[in-house]
């Protein structure tokens, strides 16, 4: 089992933490945090390293790992993390019921905390008819843009506007405050749109995968000959352990579109 040690090179801010859960006391690490290989990562299993299905595939043990722990603790991180009350999309988006036939659709805390900073948004007009897996959003981030599949089809009736006027909001609060847009679904297809959708329990799963294909592409970028990113030392000879920073904007944000395919 992995051992506590010095604190991440980078922490959530209290508001996002409160809306992602537990992450490391300024006590404690993961281990592969203090390996450089993660720059930062939360921990929904207390570092029981035994039970994680990270470091099990950092380690190449693949699905060769003792089964989840169901404590009651483990179930409220999960259940901060993929609220019970709303439904998923593969693309890492939520849609919550407003009516019998409008839905209100956000992005999820994964995509939120990966992405961590906002400085534009861009929403579909109030009418306009989306097709499922067609954009919904576009986030930007200094100059960088970063496309939000609709996990349903519908016609626009409301937007929120005050994400609108402060994109970081859909990143500090992606279940309550920073939601994107209500959608009016048509009666006769309703049925046949959210049975594709997942409960809470199959997104984690879903996004642990997600999240181990993102650590080993991302590791595939730096570990490439043609990458012009090697051993990097910041100015003053600071160890840059920011993924964001160690791979560039660009490259990063393409590793977590990725996720939203």
């Amino acid at each position: 089992m992995a051992q506590r040690g010095n604190p991440p090179s980078k922490t959530l801010p209290p508001h996002l933490a409160q809306a992602l859960g537990t992450i490391p006391a300024e006590s404690e690490a993961c281990v592969w945090m203090r390996a450089k290989v993660l720059a930062y990562r939360l921990c929904d299993r207390d570092f029981d390293c035994e039970h994680c299905p990270l470091d099990a595939a950092l380690r190449g043990g693949g699905e060769r790992i003792a089964a989840p722990r169901s404590t009651a603790g483990s179930e409220a991180n999960v259940a901060r993390l993929f609220p019970q009350d709303r439904r998923f999309g593969p693309g890492h988006t939520w849609v919550l019921d407003q009516s019998p036939n409008a839905v209100r659709v956000g992005i999820d805390a994964l995509v939120a905390w990966l992405v961590a900073e906002a400085t534009g948004l861009e929403l579909p007009p109030v009418g306009e008819l989306l097709d499922r897996g067609h954009t919904l959003a576009t986030l930007s981030a200094n100059g960088e843009k970063l496309t939000i599949p609709a996990p349903v089809s519908g016609r626009v009736a409301a937007r929120n506007d005050a994400a609108l006027e402060c994109p970081q909001l859909i990143l500090s609060a992606p279940f309550r405050a920073g939601w994107l847009v209500e959608l009016t679904l048509d009666p006769s297809r309703r049925n046949e749109q959210t049975s594709r959708l997942l409960c809470g329990p199959d997104m984690e799963r879903l996004s642990r995968a997600h999240m181990h294909r993102f650590y080993r592409r991302m590791d595939a970028l730096l570990a490439s000959p043609n990458s012009r990113v090697g051993s990097t030392m910041a100015d003053g000879g600071m160890l840059l352990a920011d993924p964001r920073t160690i791979l560039g904007l660009p490259r990063y944000l393409a590793l977590v579109q990725e996720l939203l395919a």
